[in-house]
Formats: structure tokens, C-alpha cells, sequence
């Protein structure tokens, strides 16, 4: 089995890389193949994505490459910071760019249908903003990843953890995170 693992976090100290790092320890452990792409590594970089004919889209071989590192995966792990209530636009533009018609989903009879299916994901983003905010504005959030975008490619989520308050936990609190991102990896 191999797991894909998705970061988008500028900084190579953000907690989004030891989280990518603690997940995938626990999952080689269990025996599954691992691969970290960071979104904002050079060799990953991805122009936005631009076209004037929808039907014509320009050749790109980092699409095809992208497209081929999620064919060969049965998990994704996404790993970002909740920036204004969305992911760093780094990983909407992987979404945009690599996510597209014919590979992740077709229309039949109008209706969108999942080509992804049988693969899992798991998102884990973390926050700075108070728990108030995260409760209202939850859901939201989950739901775009959820339904609009992971269903809507037949993959189906696993699971859905934000580390909210981020600038505030102390070490001792961010290792109780890890240990729940651990003991999510290996479960």
C-alpha cells in the first residue's frame, strides 16, 4: 500500500512538516510505502493554471507527474495551515491543476462521477485562530474537502483533524498532537 502525503507550508520548520514526518513514521511502521510531497519544493513547483479553451488544455509535464504520484497511491494525506479559512494557495492550484476532468471525475448525464475510487484520504490542517472560530467555521471547511472536492473524485476521507491555536501550545501540547496524528497513521 502506498501513501502519498501532501504538504503546503512555506517554511521548513512549520508544523505542517513534523506532522507530514510523524505520520509517515508511523506508516512505514506498518508496513506501507511513503512518499512526502512538499508543494513548496522547487522540484514540485507548478505553474498556475492557465488556458483559453477548456477543451484544449496545454500539455504539462508536471501534471502528468503529479497525476501518475496519485494513481499510484491508495492514500492521500493533505497537511496544510488554514490560511483566511482555505489552504495556501499552493494546494488549490495542485487541486486545480492536477484534480481535472478524465482523470479524477466525468459527467454522465450531467452528473459528476468519482474516477478515483477505492483510494482514501486524510486531511490535517493547523490554525492560529481562537476555538470559537473554528467552531463556527468548521464545517465549511470540512465540507469543501469532504464533498466538493475528495467525494467528488470518489476518494473518501477518512478523517478531518485541525490543530487550532497553534501559536499558543506550548511543546508539551504539540507532542500530544503528533501522538494523535501517530496513532491515526498507524490505525
Amino acid at each position: 500500500m502506498k501513501t502519498l502525503i501532501i504538504t503546503a507550508h512555506p517554511s521548513k520548520f512549520g508544523f505542517t512538516h513534523k506532522i507530514a514526518a510523524e505520520y509517515s513514521k508511523a506508516a512505514i511502521e506498518k508496513g506501507r510505502e511513503v512518499e512526502i510531497l512538499d508543494l513548496y519544493s522547487p522540484e514540485n513547483k507548478q505553474d498556475f493554471l492557465i488556458f483559453e479553451n477548456i477543451k484544449v488544455m496545454p500539455f504539462d509535464a508536471t501534471v502528468e507527474r503529479m497525476q501518475a504520484k496519485i494513481s499510484e497511491s491508495h492514500e492521500l494525506v493533505f497537511i496544510f495551515p488554514l490560511w483566511w479559512y482555505g489552504e495556501p494557495a499552493v494546494m488549490k492550484n495542485f487541486w486545480d491543476k492536477n484534480f481535472a476532468a478524465r482523470f479524477a471525475y466525468h459527467y454522465v448525464n450531467g452528473r459528476p462521477v468519482g474516477l478515483l475510487n477505492g483510494k482514501t484520504a486524510r486531511v490535517f490542517f493547523t490554525s492560529d485562530g481562537a476555538w470559537y472560530y473554528q467552531w463556527l467555521l468548521l464545517q465549511p471547511v470540512r465540507n469543501i474537502w469532504w464533498l466538493t472536492r475528495l467525494g467528488f473524485c470518489g476518494i473518501r476521507m477518512k478523517s478531518f483533524v485541525v490543530f487550532s491555536s497553534m501559536r499558543t501550545r506550548d511543546e508539551k501540547k504539540r507532542n500530544e498532537f503528533l501522538a494523535k496524528v501517530y496513532k491515526i497513521a498507524k490505525g
